[in-house]
């Protein structure tokens, strides 16, 4: 099985409806077609999201308000593990 995705740093920390965002982190996925899902502040992303690398997503975010205060980003990420089970990662930023 393979490890739950680990997210290092997202930037910028805070920003409008259509910001481009930079997910930083590990285990974001062997390919584009690993990224399963990815939430921004409560909106799906995903079609937005560009998979680059095992250690980074971009993506604009959609427009719905941070609800960590202030615009900041609450993310949600799916990858797949082992076995077809999907890792998840939640995080307040």
């Amino acid at each position: 099985m393979g490890p739950p995705p680990v997210v290092t740093g997202i930037s910028p920390k805070e920003g409008p409806p259509g910001t481009r965002v930079t997910v930083r982190g590990e285990f974001l996925g062997t390919s584009p077609t690993d990224l399963l899902g990815l939430t921004i502040c409560g909106c799906d992303c995903l079609l937005s999201a560009e998979w680059k690398s095992v250690n980074k997503i971009i993506a604009r975010s959609g427009p719905g308000k941070g609800r960590g205060g202030g615009g900041r980003w609450i993310l949600l990420l799916r990858t797949p593990s082992g076995g077809g089970k999907r890792n998840l990662y939640s995080s307040i930023w």
